[in-house]
Protein backbone atom coordinates (compact mmCIF):
# COMPACT_ATOMS: atom_id res chain seq x y z
CA UNK A 1 0.00 0.00 0.00
CA UNK A 2 1.42 3.84 -0.64
CA UNK A 3 2.20 6.05 1.33
CA UNK A 4 -0.78 7.82 0.12
CA UNK A 5 -3.19 5.27 1.48
CA UNK A 6 -1.51 4.20 4.57
CA UNK A 7 -1.94 7.99 5.64
CA UNK A 8 -5.61 7.63 4.00
CA UNK A 9 -6.34 4.82 5.84
CA UNK A 10 -5.15 6.34 9.34
CA UNK A 11 -7.75 8.40 9.09
CA UNK A 12 -10.15 6.46 7.96
CA UNK A 13 -10.12 3.88 10.27
CA UNK A 14 -10.81 5.87 13.44
CA UNK A 15 -13.90 7.63 11.66
CA UNK A 16 -15.21 4.23 10.63
CA UNK A 17 -14.67 2.48 14.22
CA UNK A 18 -16.77 5.73 15.80
CA UNK A 19 -19.52 4.79 13.29
CA UNK A 20 -19.65 1.08 14.87
CA UNK A 21 -18.33 -0.20 11.29
CA UNK A 22 -15.03 -2.01 10.03
CA UNK A 23 -12.72 -0.44 7.32
CA UNK A 24 -12.86 -2.91 5.01
CA UNK A 25 -10.31 -2.10 2.46
CA UNK A 26 -9.81 1.36 0.05
CA UNK A 27 -8.23 2.29 -3.16
CA UNK A 28 -7.60 5.45 -5.77
CA UNK A 29 -8.69 4.26 -9.22
CA UNK A 30 -8.32 6.70 -12.33
CA UNK A 31 -5.63 9.33 -13.47
CA UNK A 32 -4.94 13.03 -13.33
CA UNK A 33 -7.89 14.43 -12.93
CA UNK A 34 -10.37 11.48 -12.27
CA UNK A 35 -9.22 9.87 -9.38
CA UNK A 36 -11.94 8.00 -7.13
CA UNK A 37 -10.86 7.64 -3.63
CA UNK A 38 -13.05 4.11 -2.87
CA UNK A 39 -13.65 3.51 1.00
CA UNK A 40 -15.30 -0.19 1.65
CA UNK A 41 -16.93 -0.42 5.01
CA UNK A 42 -19.07 -3.30 6.53
CA UNK A 43 -20.10 -4.55 9.90
CA UNK A 44 -22.03 -7.79 11.10
CA UNK A 45 -25.46 -7.61 9.07
CA UNK A 46 -24.16 -5.30 6.46
CA UNK A 47 -23.65 -1.57 5.97
CA UNK A 48 -26.70 0.92 5.36
CA UNK A 49 -26.96 3.86 3.31
CA UNK A 50 -26.79 6.28 6.57
CA UNK A 51 -23.72 4.16 7.36
CA UNK A 52 -21.67 4.70 4.09
CA UNK A 53 -22.78 8.81 4.52
CA UNK A 54 -21.87 9.23 7.96
CA UNK A 55 -18.46 8.14 7.03
CA UNK A 56 -18.12 9.71 4.17
CA UNK A 57 -19.35 12.75 5.56
CA UNK A 58 -16.78 12.64 8.28
CA UNK A 59 -13.81 11.09 6.47
CA UNK A 60 -14.35 14.00 3.80
CA UNK A 61 -14.16 16.44 6.29
CA UNK A 62 -10.76 15.20 8.07
CA UNK A 63 -8.86 15.02 4.24
CA UNK A 64 -10.38 18.29 3.73
CA UNK A 65 -8.73 19.30 7.03
CA UNK A 66 -5.38 17.51 6.48
CA UNK A 67 -5.29 18.36 2.60
CA UNK A 68 -2.23 16.59 1.68
CA UNK A 69 -4.18 14.58 -1.37
CA UNK A 70 -2.10 16.61 -4.27
CA UNK A 71 -4.81 15.85 -7.19
CA UNK A 72 -8.40 16.43 -7.08
CA UNK A 73 -10.44 13.23 -6.44
CA UNK A 74 -14.04 11.53 -6.03
CA UNK A 75 -14.66 10.14 -2.55
CA UNK A 76 -16.79 6.87 -2.88
CA UNK A 77 -17.27 5.08 0.75
CA UNK A 78 -19.78 2.08 0.22
CA UNK A 79 -20.08 -1.84 0.95
CA UNK A 80 -17.57 -4.17 -0.18
CA UNK A 81 -20.94 -6.03 -1.75
CA UNK A 82 -21.70 -9.76 -1.81
CA UNK A 83 -19.16 -10.68 -4.13
CA UNK A 84 -16.55 -8.97 -2.25
CA UNK A 85 -12.79 -9.24 -2.68
CA UNK A 86 -11.16 -11.02 0.43
CA UNK A 87 -7.53 -10.28 0.94
CA UNK A 88 -6.65 -10.79 4.58
CA UNK A 89 -6.60 -13.73 6.33
CA UNK A 90 -9.43 -12.33 8.81
CA UNK A 91 -11.76 -11.88 5.43
CA UNK A 92 -11.26 -15.78 5.04
CA UNK A 93 -11.98 -16.29 8.41
CA UNK A 94 -15.18 -13.97 8.65
CA UNK A 95 -15.79 -15.88 5.23
CA UNK A 96 -15.87 -19.94 6.71
CA UNK A 97 -18.93 -21.91 4.94
CA UNK A 98 -19.13 -19.25 1.68
CA UNK A 99 -18.72 -20.19 -1.91
CA UNK A 100 -15.86 -18.18 -2.98
CA UNK A 101 -14.01 -18.39 -6.58
CA UNK A 102 -10.56 -18.34 -6.35
CA UNK A 103 -7.85 -17.59 -9.10
CA UNK A 104 -4.76 -19.58 -8.60
CA UNK A 105 -0.86 -18.79 -9.24
CA UNK A 106 -0.07 -22.11 -8.64
CA UNK A 107 -2.82 -24.71 -10.28
CA UNK A 108 -4.50 -27.37 -8.09
CA UNK A 109 -5.33 -30.90 -10.56
CA UNK A 110 -4.04 -28.63 -13.32
CA UNK A 111 -6.42 -25.83 -12.56
CA UNK A 112 -5.95 -21.78 -12.06
CA UNK A 113 -9.01 -21.46 -11.17
CA UNK A 114 -11.45 -23.17 -8.50
CA UNK A 115 -14.87 -22.53 -7.08
CA UNK A 116 -15.01 -24.08 -3.20
CA UNK A 117 -16.52 -23.66 -0.21
CA UNK A 118 -14.22 -22.66 2.72
CA UNK A 119 -13.77 -24.36 5.24
CA UNK A 120 -10.75 -23.26 7.51
CA UNK A 121 -8.30 -20.31 7.97
CA UNK A 122 -5.14 -19.16 9.59
CA UNK A 123 -2.74 -16.79 9.11
CA UNK A 124 -1.27 -18.58 6.91
CA UNK A 125 -3.85 -20.80 4.21
CA UNK A 126 -7.02 -21.43 3.91
CA UNK A 127 -8.69 -25.04 3.34
CA UNK A 128 -11.32 -24.97 0.68
CA UNK A 129 -13.88 -27.97 -0.43
CA UNK A 130 -13.90 -27.78 -3.96
CA UNK A 131 -17.29 -27.53 -5.16
CA UNK A 132 -16.45 -29.78 -8.23
CA UNK A 133 -15.20 -33.57 -7.05
CA UNK A 134 -15.74 -32.65 -3.26
CA UNK A 135 -11.61 -32.90 -2.77
CA UNK A 136 -10.35 -30.80 0.04
CA UNK A 137 -7.73 -28.62 -0.32
CA UNK A 138 -5.16 -26.38 1.58
CA UNK A 139 -4.34 -22.79 -0.21
CA UNK A 140 -1.43 -21.04 1.13
CA UNK A 141 -2.62 -17.23 0.79
CA UNK A 142 0.72 -16.94 -0.89
CA UNK A 143 -0.30 -19.33 -3.95
CA UNK A 144 -3.79 -17.03 -4.06
CA UNK A 145 -3.92 -14.32 -7.05
CA UNK A 146 -7.28 -13.29 -6.05
CA UNK A 147 -10.49 -14.76 -4.13
CA UNK A 148 -13.86 -13.51 -4.37
CA UNK A 149 -16.79 -14.46 -2.62
CA UNK A 150 -19.03 -15.75 -4.88
CA UNK A 151 -23.37 -16.04 -4.99
CA UNK A 152 -24.71 -18.63 -4.67
CA UNK A 153 -28.24 -20.18 -6.50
Amino acid sequence: MTGELEKIRSIAQPVAESFGVELWDLEFTGGHGSRVLRIYIDKPGGVTVQDCADVSRQVGFALDAEDFIQERYVLEVSSPGLTRQLKKPLDFQRSLGKLAVFKLRKPVDGENRILAVIDLADDTSVTVTVKEGGQTVRLDYADIARANLELEF
